[in-house]
């Protein structure tokens, strides 16, 4: 009996390496793998040119989101945003970037929205990465925005910016939409 337990105890203990091990492999814990390389931000207003902010990965880790790339382009002064807190993260209500303005002999950074939506609009966020992208059930007639940008095919986000996935290579790409009631 005595060696039994032995046996059942030696066991348990593999069985909870193994899956801790398991765990971590997977990013289940942990601080997650750094990244490098480099992504684009895209700002592109429905009449008008995009405006890109092209972002290094340094610093970043696979657990970050595209709302902490924003986060650290805005203490950069690379960019501006209004949003609010809701309950799946921060909606963006507009987007943009600083520019210099001079006023009485003074210049500084001002808050320039290149993404200001009005009226029954709002900004609307693609991807290039595949797990983050709106998924369509088979047989719907709906189809998600799509669009091309430099070579690149962007489609819309099925996650928030809160949640949505950042990589070597990510286009994120903003644009207004217009909500149509059905």
């Amino acid at each position: 009996m005595k060696k039994l337990k032995t046996v059942v105890l030696t066991l348990l203990v593999i069985v909870a390496a193994l899956s801790a091990g398991l765990f971590s492999a997977c990013g289940g814990g942990g601080e997650g793998a750094a990244l490098s390389g480099s992504m684009k931000i895209v700002m592109a207003p429905a009449n008008g040119d995009a405006t890109e902010v092209e972002v290094d990965l340094k610093g970043f880790t696979d657990k970050n989101t595209v709302m902490d790339v924003i986060e650290k382009l805005v203490t950069e002064q690379k960019m501006c945003y209004i949003g609010s807190n809701g309950v799946y993260g921060v909606m963006l209500t507009a987007l943009g970037v600083p520019v210099e303005s001079t006023y009485e002999g003074q210049t500084s950074l001002v808050d320039n929205y290149i993404l200001y939506p009005q009226g029954s609009e709002f900004i609307t966020v693609l991807t290039s990465v595949e797990k983050d992208q709106l998924e369509v059930e088979p047989g719907s007639s709906w189809q998600p925005m799509q669009k091309e940008y430099e070579g690149v095919t962007v489609i819309s986000s099925m996650l928030g910016v809160s949640s949505m996935s950042i990589c070597d290579g990510a286009v994120i790409y903003f644009t207004i939409d217009v909500y149509v009631a059905p």
